[in-house]
């Protein structure tokens, strides 16, 4: 795939993106961030199904989020991003503030496994959108409750699921993809797919 011609279509929804990317090019200290094309693919998505509630896990320092909220800007919805690394935390903090979406993003620092755990116990939240970005041990684990917050007719999108077929990627990360991706496919509370935009995204309508 041509990526530089696939780029060259893509703006950004938010001149943050922009500074985001030039900053952090090369960058070793910082979990990778979402492609430009995963991240306009967010937004088409969100802006599609007309979503308002989005959960995110896995904040980074705030590409992601960006793109989501200036998705949700319109409809005046609202995103909260999971996030438990504390030294990227003031970083995302600063760029989800300088890109004027702080009253549409809410961050929550702590453990996904937790919160989410909290958030089912509360049985009241139910999101359009789960966007799955954290660690990666952590999609067949929290699997099961992930679903319970999305409402029917909701979307859960999971990154990087074909990194069990790049040979560039830890082994023992494929493997939790490639578990990940034979649990939404067999569960008949799901429709799923796999599109090949950046390191893979596996869509599941739950049904």
């Amino acid at each position: 795939m041509d990526l530089e011609y696939l780029r060259s279509f893509i703006t950004s929804d938010n001149s943050i993106i922009d500074k985001i990317e030039k900053e952090s090019a090369g960058r070793d200290d910082i979990q990778p961030y979402v492609e430009p094309e995963t991240g306009r693919f967010l937004s088409f998505i969100i802006k599609l199904i007309n979503a308002s509630n989005v959960l995110e896990l896995g904040t980074g320092i705030g590409n992601s989020s960006i793109w989501i909220g200036e998705a949700l800007k319109d409809k005046k919805g609202k995103l909260i991003t999971i996030d438990n690394h504390p030294r990227t935390k003031h970083e995302a903090e600063k760029n989800i503030l300088d890109s004027g979406l702080d009253n549409i993003i809410t961050m929550i620092f702590g453990n996904a496994e937790d919160i989410i755990e909290a958030m089912c116990k509360e049985g009241k939240l139910l999101f359009d959108v789960v966007f799955q970005d954290c660690g990666k041990y952590l999609y067949p684990l929290l699997y099961e409750k992930i679903i319970t917050l999305v409402r029917p007719g909701g979307l859960i999108i999971a990154d990087d699921t074909l990194f069990y077929i790049d040979s560039t990627v830890r082994k023992n990360l494929g493997k939790y993809m490639d578990q990940y991706n034979k649990i939404v496919f067999a569960d008949k509370r799901l429709y799923s797919t796999i599109i090949p935009v950046g390191h893979g995204l596996t869509l599941s309508l739950k049904l």
